[in-house]
């Protein structure tokens, strides 16, 4: 006797309850996409015990008839879709059929809605996949859907839901997320009957972006757009000093649907990937839009990912006008001296004390005696072989010298590697390096790498490999150390590609290593005409606020900075 059997209706629509309802901001999401579907212009979202108990969804939308009530339940119902061509250019958010009919065989749902223009409305409930029978109903214009007592129909799926806090927190999350892309829609978020958020209507995202998470964080977004044939976007970004350390403040919304996608967060992440230190990821909101026809939104039951026609063009146009928007502004941070005014007196630290000293004449000789090294005859001194201190026409900038020539360094070797012409050093006698297989592996994958950038790698032996050149401007470091170093850097860059999906390419690392090696370090004596040169360099650049790594090169003090800390201003 065969054992394949077809599943009942009940147990399809629990398996499917699974992949779509995970929790009650799951049901949440889909009820606010369905009523945002009806046009509606004000949706209440009423939660009780995080959503355990009631999930209560009212809207103003165009409302359902009667007839079409019970099909609300049915599995793959849907009047979002009419042929097969409609898949493939979906402008809606629900089209499955599915989100109903799945919370409906795991809790007790009630429908009430009534059209626009209609005289009288119906309501119909369902209780772990039972259809009631269809009744009158009396209640204002629009929908309201009722899901309570979540998943009292698989217990053990009810187990897994966390505490109410942190389903409340999820809740919450779904609101923002829709709020955010839907400006013009009024929201209100009720939790056990309490207002917790009553958001107006507000002309654009920013408005919003303030009602979550601050008015600071929304007066601080620098505005970005660019636009293809194929693809448009408008991003509100944050600067690098508001960055975090999670993802979770990254919205990415694809024609008004919100969406992870690992190719758009890669490109995101690697325009600021120069202005941030590693870990730390940037506030952005992405308003993408694509032509329907060109990305498949029907690749994940929540339709959270889709699939793009063309994602790498989507990604470089991205990446393109976030990084020459951000590497176009002044990112340089500046000191606040201000409150250090009003602080008791704190022994600082020696180089601290030794700027205090410097611009309070206990070495304003050695200032004045300090070599013009600039055409525009400003001064500028080295403290302590570490640090630059140059005096601006608003003040002084404080420079970390290796920082500024670790940015210089790179973005020469940039166009060096953009023209091919990446001098390399041939060694005399060749430097041996012992290498487990595991390495001798990644050298082998990375060997096209290493040749762009001057290294040549050969096999020697079974556990070596000998290295027959050096880039030119690393001429004077051990070559075993280089190998070391970049087998590290792989390492790492396979490590973030595993953990995040993403990465900065290894290439721009690689460069971004050896612009680290060939950088002037910390704690050497420049001579003047050095100091001369690092600042004509970088002065060329057109950008030069932060190190590869994402650390400052400089910080600023204002003349009024100044006269604010040593209260000269009255």
């Amino acid at each position: 006797m065969g054992v394949i059997r077809v599943l009942a209706a009940d147990i399809v629509n629990k398996i499917a309850a699974g992949e779509v309802i995970e929790r009650p901001a799951s049901v949440v999401k889909e009820l606010v996409e369905n009523a945002l579907d009806a046009g509606a212009r004000k949706l209440v979202v009423e939660i009780e015990e995080g959503g355990r108990k009631l999930v209560r969804i009212t809207d103003d939308g165009c409302g359902m008839a009667p007839e079409d009530l019970p099909l609300a339940f049915a599995p793959h119902a849907t009047s979002k879709l009419a042929s097969v061509d409609d898949l493939f250019k979906v402008g809606t958010f629900g089209f499955r059929g599915e989100a109903l009919a799945s919370i409906g065989s795991v809790a007790r749902v009630r429908i009430a809605s009534r059209p626009k223009g209609a005289t009288d409305g119906a309501e119909i409930t369902m209780d772990a996949g039972m259809l009631a029978a269809l009744k009158p109903a009396g209640g204002p214009e629009g929908t309201a859907v009722e899901v309570r007592d979540l998943f009292h129909a698989v217990p053990a799926r009810r187990k897994f839901l966390r505490s109410i806090d942190v389903e409340l927190e999820h809740v919450d999350e779904a609101v923002t997320r829709a709020a955010i892309a839907h400006p013009g829609v009024r929201f209100e978020l009720v939790v056990d009957g309490d207002r917790r958020r009553i958001l107006a209507p507000a002309k654009e995202p920013r408005e919003r972006i303030a009602a979550f998470f601050g008015q600071e964080i929304a007066d601080s977004l620098v505005d970005v757009r660019a636009e293809t044939p194929s693809a448009s976007f408008e991003a509100l970004v944050a600067p690098p000093k508001y960055a975090r350390l999670s993802l979770k403040w990254q919205f990415v919304y694809l024609n008004g649907r919100f969406i992870r996608d690992r190719v758009l967060t890669r490109a995101i992440n690697e325009a600021y990937h120069e202005t941030l230190p590693h870990g730390r990821y940037p506030i952005v909101f992405l308003f993408l839009r694509v032509p329907a026809g060109e990305v498949d939104v029907n690749v994940h039951p929540t339709k959270i990912e889709v699939r793009f026609r063309q994602v790498w063009r989507v990604h470089d146009l991205l990446l393109g006008a976030l990084r020459q928007r951000l590497l176009g502004s002044e990112l340089a941070p500046r000191l606040d001296p201000g409150s250090l005014a009003e602080r008791p007196f704190v022994p600082m630290r020696p180089s601290h004390q030794e700027i205090v000293e410097f611009f309070t004449g206990n070495q304003a000789e050695a200032l004045v005696q300090a070599p013009a090294l600039l055409t525009t005859g400003q001064r500028v001194f080295q403290l302590h072989d570490r640090y630059l201190v140059e005096e601006v026409e608003e003040g002084i900038r404080i420079i970390d010298q290796h920082a500024l020539h670790e940015r210089v360094m790179l973005e020469s070797l940039r166009k060096q590697y953009a023209t091919s012409d990446m001098p390399k050093q041939r060694l005399l006698l060749p430097a041996s390096v012992e290498v487990d297989p595991r390495e001798k592996a990644v050298l082998d994958e990375h060997r096209t790498v290493l040749e762009s950038m001057g290294f040549l790698i050969e096999d020697f032996g079974p556990s070596s490999v000998a290295v027959r050149a050096v880039p030119a401007l690393l001429s004077a470091s051990d070559p075993g150390r280089l190998v070391r170093d970049f087998l590290e850097v792989a390492k790492e860059h396979a490590q973030t590609e595993k953990k995040h999906g993403h990465a900065v390419p290894l290439l721009d690392r690689a460069l971004e290593f050896l612009a680290c090696r060939a950088a002037v370090k910390f704690g050497e004596r420049l001579a003047p005409e050095e100091i001369e040169r690092l600042l004509k360099d970088a002065g060329e650049l057109d950008f030069s606020s932060t190190c590869a790594h994402g650390r400052p090169t400089a910080i600023r003090l204002t003349l009024d900075d100044l006269e604010r800390f040593f209260k000269r201003r009255r």
